[in-house]
């Protein structure tokens, strides 16, 4: 009887082990995302002719019609054609449910997929979730995962961590 105890007990922590294999597809899969935003990007550059001035899009929604990303800027011009916005002194922000601001993102400029909520934000971007503070440049967003990567430089600040019996 011991023995299925610990046979259980090893199952059971199997299935909430790391994934190694799993974790690497995904990130492999976001590199790739955030490289066909960069390319877009600079395909929007180039194709940018009547931008509109203060402007304020919704990009994705909850179940019961409220916002749930949208994006604010001086300066953005959609493209239907790809279902691109393309934004210059941005705000992106994403809310819960009940209306709170869930994740913010300030940046100079980017593009964002319409069809797939996720972003590319050319050069310096901040992301602020919370107490928690996230900077870089060239940075890659999903709001579906609530997934964020800097490719070039990263600064994490948060506020109100315990670590409690780590001696530093």
């Amino acid at each position: 009887m011991r023995f299925l105890s610990i046979v259980i007990a090893m199952a059971a922590l199997g299935a909430h082990a790391f994934d190694l294999s799993a974790w690497r597809a995904q990130r492999d899969l976001h590199v790739r995302e955030a490289e066909r935003l960069r390319e877009a990007y600079s395909n929007c550059l180039q194709r940018l002719d009547h931008p509109a001035e203060d402007v304020s899009v919704p990009v994705e929604t909850h179940p019961d019609g409220s916002v749930r990303l949208i994006v604010q800027a001086k300066r953005a011009q959609l493209f239907l054609d790809t279902g691109l916005v393309w934004a210059e002194n941005v705000v992106v922000r994403k809310f819960e449910p009940d209306g709170r601001q869930e994740i913010r993102i300030d940046a100079r400029s980017c593009v964002i997929d319409r069809f797939t909520k996720s972003g590319w934000a050319e050069g310096p971007a901040r992301v602020q979730h919370g107490k928690t503070s996230f900077a870089g440049r060239n940075i890659y967003f999903s709001s579906p995962e609530s997934y964020v990567r800097a490719f070039d430089g990263a600064d994490l600040q948060t506020e109100g961590v315990k670590m409690e019996g780590v001696g530093l």
